[in-house]
């Protein structure tokens, strides 16, 4: 790489999507730890919650595809800049909410708007990194991501003690717009329009410009994309990804206290570790799949040895975790699983980049929709399963099934195979 390449502009761009990833599950987990004060206050039953929960990924999957083709069609800059300050204007609103209608309300436009935010900011990363980087950059967004997860519980459980259920959601809007304002300094669609862009960053974007995802496309080949097997395939696979996770995000407290016996603050401690071992998996997984293109001259091995490797890592760490009968060492199997899950997370939108090319909003879109069903469906049948067994290991147990038969799709995605030119 050329010594006057600025890898600093570089740096800001990824840092500023890795933030945006965070503040998205700062957002979302925000309400998680806020729903007893919540219920309380706006006199809830936990069943009117639960709907205050699902109405969240049910916007979020009707908004999905829409948005990604809109941020084909419009450009990062100005979608990103509208999805986030809109969504953080949401965040905030959903501290004046004074009941269970108007809480409804803003969790739908709160998941609306929020959809298309990692559609947009992978397009990003496809504008400003080459194929064998984008690996690495992948895997930074979603580290930011389990980052934010992570931070959520206990910034937000200190802001909530200090000032009430209503102060954090403020707060956190607070940052999204503020991003917003960085955003619109630092970002340009075009790498060789940036006013700081130096002979190399031209350069780099000049070799960039030959491989997808760094333009606009013309009119958008549904016919194709419908009838891609490769597409398909993606899909399937990356449905399977929200099955374990959102019972992380939504249930993992309740089964360590109820089913392990954790007392409530060791438990927010234990319930933050698999998220915090996630951030280290997502970078690691991106890094050592772009390592792999690089030394094994396969970019369709070097995307497919790591995301099927993850699935397995994650389906052995459920199966695992539904045998233990102790609080420590079920943690371990659930970070295991995490570890497995972001391995292959940034893999997945990787591929989305690669096969998309310039039509990666929409085909990472599509690929999202399905995990928005299964975000959904998760809690409800981990709900179901705990109120017949009077335990959540069935529920882990088929996450493992779920995660080792969409590991397998894995040998069917092929990241050489884009979905305008594959053959039907």
């Amino acid at each position: 790489m050329p010594h006057e390449l600025n890898i600093a502009l570089r740096s800001r761009v990824l840092t500023l999507v890795a933030l945006a990833a965070g503040i998205t599950y700062l957002d979302r987990i925000c309400i998680s730890v806020a729903a007893p004060s919540i219920m309380r206050d706006l006199h809830l039953t936990k069943i009117q919650m639960g709907y205050a929960f699902g109405i969240f990924p049910v916007a979020y999957g009707i908004a999905e595809l829409p948005s990604g083709w809109l941020t084909d069609r419009l450009g990062q800059r100005r979608m990103l800049s509208w999805i986030v300050g809109l969504w953080s204007i949401f965040t905030a609103l959903v501290g004046l909410a004074w009941n269970f209608a108007l809480l409804m309300v803003v969790q739908f436009c709160f998941g609306f708007t929020e959809s298309g935010a990692f559609p947009s900011l992978a397009r990003a990363i496809g504008r400003w990194f080459h194929p064998t980087d984008r690996g690495r950059a992948n895997g930074v967004m979603w580290m930011g991501a389990r980052i934010g997860g992570a931070t959520a519980p206990p910034l937000a459980t200190l802001l909530l003690g200090w000032f009430g259920w209503r102060v954090p959601f403020f707060v956190f809007g607070s940052v999204g717009l503020a991003w917003c304002v960085l955003f619109r300094r630092v970002y340009r669609d075009d790498p060789t329009t940036h006013p700081r862009a130096t002979a190399a960053d031209l350069e780099y974007a000049r070799v960039n410009q030959n491989s997808p995802g760094t333009t606009h496309g013309g009119p958008t080949p549904w016919k194709a994309m419908l009838q891609s097997r490769n597409l398909w395939s993606l899909f399937g696979m990356y449905s399977a990804t929200s099955y374990g996770f959102w019972f992380l995000l939504t249930w993992l407290p309740t089964y360590l206290i109820q089913q392990h016996g954790v007392p409530v603050a060791r438990a927010g401690m234990f319930a933050a570790m698999p998220l915090a071992v996630g951030a280290v998996s997502a970078l690691s997984g991106g890094t050592l799949s772009d390592w792999l293109v690089r030394h094994i001259g396969s970019l369709k091995w070097g995307r497919r040895l790591v995301g099927l490797g993850g699935f397995l890592v994650a389906a052995g760490g459920f199966t695992a975790a539904g045998l233990m009968t102790k609080a420590t060492p079920a943690i371990l199997c659930l970070m295991m699983a995490e570890m497995g899950m972001d391995l292959a997370m940034p893999i997945a939108w990787a591929v989305s980049l690669e096969i998309g090319g310039n039509y990666a909003g929409t085909v990472s879109a599509f690929m999202n929709t399905g995990s928005c069903a299964t975000a959904f469906i998760s809690p409800v049948v981990a709900a179901w399963v705990y109120t017949k067994f009077h335990s959540f290991d069935m529920m882990l147990m088929s996450a493992g099934v779920v995660y080792f038969l969409a590991g397998l799709l894995w040998l069917k995605i092929d990241a050489t195979k884009a979905v305008t030119s594959e053959e039907c």
